[in-house]
This record gives structure tokens, C-alpha cells and sequence, in this order.
């Protein structure tokens, strides 16, 4: 079994190989644009132990490598795509992409001593993600609750719970580092060197600059 992690240029060949959709790839970007401005904060706030940077870049731009089957087979995109990357020889990214929809292990006591892992850190970004646009938590929520709650009153209440979590994960992280959570909007235009792109035919051809 493999134990390396898929660099950006591999993630966008299985992007290809899976039949993603352009909207969730583009998508997929902004999470690891999100998830990486998140991690360079922590370690600039001095958070210790921070997980690997390759893990957070490629579990997000993976966590919906199973969307596209999903929504044309009517399937739980993060429990198919969380198989499918432990098949392809990854589970570390497998675990990210299963729990990328409802974090199943939320450790308040880890939080409280600031450890965050690239699971919650991939949680939380898609989160802020509405398609390509970063929004913040109840802009996401409206999107989520019209879009898949199917106005059925559990399905909201279940929605409405895990959003809750994540509203407490969000405080958790920005009461440890130096930013506010609609910072991100401001970070994502004046750090763009630094950060993923989804590429332009141009510079795939060229090349993609890597996180």
C-alpha cells in the first residue's frame, strides 16, 4: 500500500479520473486555499503539533472526489470518496474525506488545548465555502438548509446540530490565532503566491505552482 501523499498535480489527474465536475473543482480549491491560510496562522501563533501541510492541501482538494458519482447515483459522496482514497493506498486522506461532511469525533478537550487536526481543519473550511465563494458560517447554513434539508424537519435539525459543532470548532481556532474568521476573505486576496490556484489551461501547461 502506498504511504505518500498526492501532490497537487495527481490530485487534478484524479479530479479527471473521477469525473469531477468543474464547479466542484473549482470548489475544491477554495477549501485548500481556506485550509492552508487556517494552518499558516497556527503556525505563526505558534500552535504546536500542527498537522502535515500535504495532508490538509490534498484532503481537501480529495474531500469531494466522490460528489460528481454521487449525485448522479444518489450515494454518501464522503463515505465513497473516503473508500476510494483508501483503495487508491490512502487512508490518512481517507479519514479527512469521511469526515469532511459531520466531523463524527468532535474532541472539545483537544480544542480547548489548541490541537487541531487536518480533519477539522478541512471540516471547517468547507464550511466557509459556498461553490467557489468564501462566505461565513450562516450563509453556509441557509445555502446547506435549502439545498438538502428537502423540507423535512429532521434532516434540518441534524444540519442545524452539526453546524452548531462547527460554530464551536470556528471558536476554538480563532481564540488561538491572530485573525478573525471574516479575515479570510482579506488574507485569500493578499496572499495569493503562497496559495492553491485552480489552474487555467495556460498554467497547467506550464506547470502548476504547487502550496
Amino acid at each position: 500500500m502506498q504511504t505518500t501523499t498526492p501532490d497537487i498535480l495527481h490530485c487534478l489527474k484524479l479530479m479527471e479520473d473521477f469525473g469531477m465536475w468543474e464547479n466542484i473543482r473549482r470548489h475544491s480549491f477554495m477549501v485548500a486555499r481556506v485550509s492552508n491560510i487556517l494552518l499558516r496562522e497556527m503556525h505563526l501563533s505558534g500552535l504546536t503539533p500542527l498537522p502535515e501541510r500535504e495532508h490538509v492541501v490534498t484532503g481537501a482538494l480529495l474531500h469531494d472526489i466522490a460528489k460528481t458519482q454521487c449525485l448522479q447515483e444518489n450515494c454518501r459522496h464522503a463515505e465513497v470518496g473516503a473508500e476510494i482514497c483508501r483503495e487508491l493506498g490512502y487512508p490518512h486522506i481517507a479519514e479527512i474525506v469521511l469526515n469532511h461532511v459531520i466531523l463524527t469525533n468532535f474532541e472539545k478537550e483537544k480544542y480547548e488545548d489548541g490541537i487541531f487536526g487536518a480533519t477539522e481543519l478541512v471540516f471547517y473550511a468547507d464550511k466557509r465555502v459556498r461553490h467557489d465563494e468564501v462566505v461565513n458560517l450562516d450563509a453556509r447554513l441557509e445555502y446547506i438548509l435549502d439545498k438538502y434539508a428537502l423540507s423535512n424537519p429532521e434532516y434540518e435539525r441534524r444540519i442545524i446540530i452539526n453546524f452548531n459543532l462547527c460554530r464551536e470548532l470556528e471558536n476554538h481556532i480563532f481564540s488561538r490565532i491572530g485573525i478573525e474568521p471574516d479575515d479570510i476573505v482579506d488574507l485569500l486576496a493578499s496572499s495569493p503566491a503562497e496559495l492553491a490556484h485552480y489552474p487555467s489551461e495556460k498554467t497547467q501547461q506550464k506547470g502548476l505552482r504547487t502550496v
